[in-house]
């Protein structure tokens, strides 16, 4: 029986799943293991924190909601722990998330970039966006602006501020912090979940940075991302972020190596043309009454691109007035690089659209912002392992060219729904067997109990759990 059982082994190990290579392949390319023992991760009661993460982070793979929907669910059976390891690992306030995404991030650009080659387009990108919650009781929850649904609309959640490296190739998460705005009313402040925590620790610095002004905090996680060895020629931000404060901070960075390109507002701010100081409109008005305008053939774009001294940062900048076809208004468009020709600077510029793809790609099908713990530390550990997993995909995506995160996504959607089958087509085979075994052993032929105890028995079953089951990601030896 030895002989066929080898046989069958064969079988097994050449039918693969590529939910198996995808995650288990990223983890041991990134050393997962050795990178969450490297920041800071300590083992918790009986499992490891590689195991925990590693069922963390196919949540969303299973079109899971939640941790406690997992245990509820068919996938159960798939991990021997139980919740509470996962909610202990989620609400840890000591886990430094901050450290091990950056690190992460830092492994995906020496896997994809072992030369350090900055491209002419790699830019930073730091944009915000929200996480909407339904209910009142969440730590720091407050109402938050929604800019999509108008002026005066707010909604409960949380302000997801990102950083985000474009490498030229792919867009990698490299830092957040999630804001509140407008506070809830008192009565309902009072219902918020608290928790005491220790003032030194990682969570009780997340929670406080949860009050810090949106620019300052971004402004640190820049100066983070470039002490942390990221390197990119652009910072790109919408028109929300370039108060002279951040644009001279950015400037400052590494003593100028970095260059600003960002859409501006036409406000009160005063610019010197000609020996005048203009706001935004009256130096459009003034350069439509000399005549300068442009066209950009290949954008069907007219222009206006003029050097200009910006007194409030002590240095001058280029400013491009454009007006888009079938667009009535003028937009404006402030750039630290003065070599940029209007169109090279909205190709640039062009590249900020990566961290609204991938905001979209997180949220429909990471299930960003799905978190219902009422814990802050969870929250933040949602976040942080969403973009893990961002992360992982978009390294497989790139070494197998992947057209695109969702066209992967379904991929690997089809392979966690054929697990789930595989699992239950095991409990039909066992069923099977034993019908079958109970008809030998009437007959004299092989007793049943003599033959479940066997080693081939037991070798059987092995082998179609390590094929079908997955059981083999949450193994010491193959986890990282």
């Amino acid at each position: 029986m030895q002989k066929n059982v080898k046989e069958i082994e064969k079988v097994f190990q050449s039918h693969g799943f590529s939910i198996d290579f995808i995650i288990q392949n990223a983890m041991k390319e990134f050393k997962f293991r050795s990178l969450c023992h490297r920041v800071g991760f300590k083992k918790q009661q009986g499992y490891s924190v590689t195991d925990i993460m590693t069922l963390l982070l196919l949540l969303p793979l299973m079109l899971i909601t939640s941790v406690n929907a997992l245990y509820k669910s068919s996938y159960q059976n798939m991990a021997g722990m139980k919740k509470d390891a996962l909610y202990r690992l989620k609400n840890n306030e000591r886990m430094p998330w901050r450290n091990l995404l950056l690190t992460v991030a830092k492994q995906f650009q020496k896997l994809t970039n072992p030369n350090k080659v900055v491209a002419e387009k790699a830019a930073f990108i730091l944009d915000d966006t929200i996480d909407i919650r339904t209910g009142r009781k969440f730590e720091k929850i407050s109402y938050v602006h929604d800019h999509v649904a108008g002026r005066q609309k707010s909604t409960l959640g949380y302000k997801n501020l990102t950083l985000g490296l474009f490498d030229g190739t792919s867009f990698t998460p490299l830092d957040f912090s999630l804001h509140a705005e407008k506070p809830q009313k008192k009565k309902h402040r009072k219902e918020q979940y608290t928790k005491i925590r220790d003032p030194r620790s990682n969570g009780a610095k997340r929670k406080k940075e949860c009050d810090v002004d949106k620019i300052t905090s971004g402004l640190m996680m820049l100066k983070r991302a470039v002490k942390h060895g990221f390197q990119a020629n652009y910072v790109l931000v919408d028109s929300w972020f370039p108060s002279k404060g951040f644009i001279s901070t950015v400037r400052g960075i590494k003593n100028g190596a970095l260059h600003l390109i960002c859409a501006m507002k036409k406000d009160f701010r005063k610019y010197t043309y000609n020996g005048q100081e203009l706001n935004a409109k009256q130096l459009l008005k003034t350069l439509q009454n000399e005549g300068k305008e442009k066209r950009c053939r290949k954008r069907n774009t007219r222009y206006f691109e003029v050097t200009v001294e910006y007194a409030a940062i002590g240095e001058t900048v280029k400013l491009y007035f454009c007006r888009f076809p079938y667009q009535k208004k003028w937009k404006l468009f402030l750039s630290t690089d003065e070599s940029l020709t209007f169109l090279e600077m909205l190709e640039v510029y062009s590249v900020r659209w990566t961290i609204e793809v991938f905001f979209k790609e997180t949220k429909q099908l990471l299930r960003l912002g799905k978190c219902q713990s009422q814990n802050f530390d969870a929250q933040i550990a949602h976040v942080t392992t969403t973009y893990i997993l961002y992360s992982f995909l978009a390294y497989y995506r790139r070494m197998n060219d992947y057209e695109t995160l969702g066209g992967l996504f379904e991929v690997i959607k089809d392979q966690m729904v054929e697990k789930n089958i595989a699992e239950r087509l095991w409990n039909l085979f066992e069923e099977l067997l034993d019908v079958v075994i109970a008809a030998f052993t009437e007959s004299g032929a092989v007793d049943i109990q003599v033959f479940k105890k066997s080693p081939e028995y037991v070798h059987i079953k092995e082998l179609f759990e390590s094929s079908f089951l997955g059981n083999q990601l949450f193994e010491d030896d193959k986890a990282a």
